[in-house]
């Protein structure tokens, strides 16, 4: 009986042994899946954080992107004087024609063709009123007039940014001289910022005393004692050295709360927490219980806001889960909070499914022991497809990176014949009027004057075609180089393509080729320079490869909101092969004319790029032996005048 009770103990004691090992196992095992948990909702929390961020990055690029326009206009007119007029200016400032100080200035009608949804409203305090507040100061009227003319030029800017940050409730910005500019439209009586101008604390946070550094300022606002409603992001504007205000986005902190989106599980919070530690705004499950002011409220005694680099607080089976993600573009912190054990009931679910698999597969040892092989042995194959494959896909990139290197030695090639021909092009004609010239200064004594005129013209030719290559090839550089300012216009479209016509008469006359004019009396929103070199390159064209005693004709239609121009000749036409080649440009494009005239390609590649800084499209549509129609688009306008009548009908 004693050897029986001491078998019994020792498997008494084996059993305790065996559930403590288990136990530890149990406990080792949990909580490994506890830290996980907990690195996965961390990964969560930084994913929605850095969304946030992203968005508040691109609220702050579009601030720095509308003050380097503002900083640019000053630079580019730095006198008061060369401000040029626009139609939003002469509206803005007619508004107070007589400069009355007891009458503010605004853009509440807006001329035509600006509609309310498609631009903003500046408004500006009567003069009067500034002496009242001792932060403004208005500048003399040609100061004012150039930083109303600034104001004008940041409105397109601003409605260019709502559409990117459509989370944004208003762009504003408000000048230390009185003015507002803001989008989207609101008329200048219900503009509340207005009187506030110099004393709002979002702007009073970005002048130089409280922003030494010029940064992003954000400034939270809302009825004392409730959440701020309100965000706003506010940069400084200097302007030859002084401070003239600030630029800001209007955020709600709803749409701060919708970007950080909802908490699924129940009782958790997601809070967006200032520096201080207060809760500006967040989410829970738990709609009965109330956000708590701050974050101080919820936080275990001695912990601090300040995170480790994972970014928890507090963690652990029986603390409250806190994770606490800082934001590079605002003062402030994303903070997720977990109830204590919110974790508890999935490790449980997992660890029970993890003691049920393990006693099956005792159960079972030879049937997986034998999958498992088969397992392995499918792994090694597969592991063997995936290395031939890898390799395979290795070879393939060498092959594409050795292409990629073949075309671009194939371009290097090609842009160097491409000079060569130029160069070529050049010679020719230079080495021409040397000799010309030269032969001139030797024998004119001699010389009948028929000759000396024979010569002169000569001269005269290659020196204009000369001049048309290089004015071509130093456009086409610019253009390339983005060292081409364009300035749109509004214009009439007869009087461009009536230039074009005389620049080309010289070369029409001499194979008596006739340029028909039906292009109408249009008014176009374009570059006039650009648009007089692209028709320039396509009536040179359409008279090179026309026939002696041809007609080019020159037309236009309205597409909507852009006027399609076509140049269309008789000429020689296009293969299809040809037309591409043409599309394309370059030294290969270039083809002789009717009668041996020679270029380098240039020409529609030049016209190409020049119609695309206007947002139009170039087509060439030709048949052999029938001519080809070279047409483009561009913005349509109105009559300057019809425009100015019909405000005057209007202020009437």
């Amino acid at each position: 009986m004693s050897g029986a009770a001491h078998a019994d103990r020792m498997l008494i004691l084996a059993l305790l042994a065996g559930v403590l090992l288990g136990a530890v196992l149990l406990w080792s095992h949990a909580s490994e899946r506890v830290r996980a948990f907990e690195m996965a909702m961390n990964s969560q929390i930084r994913t929605r954080a850095g969304s946030l961020d992203m968005q508040m990055r691109v609220a702050v690029g579009h601030l720095e992107a509308l003050r380097q326009r503002a900083e640019f206009f000053y630079a580019e007119y730095p006198a008061p004087e060369d401000v040029p007029a626009s139609s939003l200016l002469t509206a803005f400032l007619a508004s107070n024609p007589r400069g009355d100080a007891r009458q503010g200035y605004s853009l509440d009608r807006l001329p035509p063709p600006y509609l309310v949804d498609q631009i903003g409203n500046i408004a500006a305090l009567p003069s009067g009123d500034i002496p009242a507040n001792p932060v403004l100061s208005r500048p003399d009227e040609a100061g004012w007039r150039q930083e109303a003319a600034m104001a004008v030029q940041l409105l397109p800017l601003m409605a260019v940014t709502q559409k990117v940050v459509p989370e944004a409730r208003r762009l504003v910005y408000a000048s230390l001289s009185g003015m507002l500019a803001i989008h989207p439209w609101v008329e200048s009586r219900q503009a509340d910022l207005l009187s506030q101008v110099g004393t709002l604390p979002a702007f009073v946070n970005a002048a130089p005393a409280a922003n030494p550094m010029a940064g992003p300022v954000w400034t939270l606002s809302g009825r004392e004692g409730d959440f701020p409603d309100s965000a706003m992001l506010a940069l400084p504007l200097t302007l030859q050295g002084r401070y003239a205000g600030a630029l800001g986005i209007d955020i709600p902190v709803a749409g701060l709360r919708d970007a950080l989106g909802a908490v699924q599980r129940v009782e958790s919070m997601l809070l967006l927490v200032d520096q201080a530690g207060n809760v500006i705004t967040g989410s829970s499950r738990n709609q009965e219980k109330p956000l708590p002011r701050s974050i101080t409220d919820i936080l275990p005694p001695g912990a601090s806001l300040v995170a480790g680099p994972d970014g928890m607080i507090s963690h652990g089976f029986f603390n409250s889960h806190i994770v606490a993600i800082p934001l590079k573009q605002a003062p402030w912190r994303v903070v997720y909070v977990a109830p204590p054990g919110a974790s508890l009931l999935p490790i449980l679910t997992d660890v029970l499914i993890s003691v049920a698999g393990f006693v099956a597969a005792v159960l079972v040892v030879v049937f997986v022991a034998r999958r498992l092989m088969l397992r392995a042995l499918a792994v090694r194959d597969t592991a063997a497809m995936a290395e031939r494959e890898a390799r395979a896909e290795a070879e393939r990139a060498l092959a594409d990176l050795r292409a990629a290197h073949d075309e671009l030695d194939f371009l290097n090639r090609e842009k160097t014949r491409f000079f060569s021909l130029i160069s070529h092009d050049l010679r020719g004609p230079f080495n021409s009027m040397l000799g010309m010239t030269q032969e001139l200064a030797d024998h004119a004594p001699k010389m009948k004057p028929e000759e000396v005129a024979d010569f002169a013209r000569t001269v005269h030719e290659m020196a204009r075609k000369v001049f048309e290559l290089l004015e071509n090839l130093l456009q086409w550089s610019r253009v390339q180089m983005s060292g081409t300012p364009f300035a749109p216009t509004i214009f009439p479209m007869r009087e461009v393509v009536s230039d074009s016509i005389r620049d080309v008469a010289s070369a029409a006359q001499a194979k008596e080729i006739t340029i028909l004019d039906a292009a109408g009396d249009r008014w176009v929103l374009a570059d006039r320079t650009m648009i007089l070199a692209v028709l320039r390159n396509l009536m040179m064209n359409a008279v090179k490869f026309s026939h002696q005693g041809g007609v080019v004709h020159v037309t236009s239609r309205a597409l909507g909101d852009r006027l399609e121009v076509a140049v269309t000749d008789k000429g020689v036409g296009m293969e299809p092969a040809q037309l591409e080649l043409a599309l394309r440009g370059g030294p290969k494009a270039s083809r002789p004319g009717t009668q041996g005239e020679t270029g380098t390609g240039l020409g529609l590649t030049l016209v190409r790029d020049l119609v695309l800084r206007h947002g139009g499209e170039l087509k060439l549509e030709s048949n052999p032996g029938r001519g080809t129609i070279a047409s483009f688009t561009i913005p349509l306008s109105t009559d300057p005048a019809e425009t100015r009548r019909l405000m005057q009908r209007a202020a009437d």
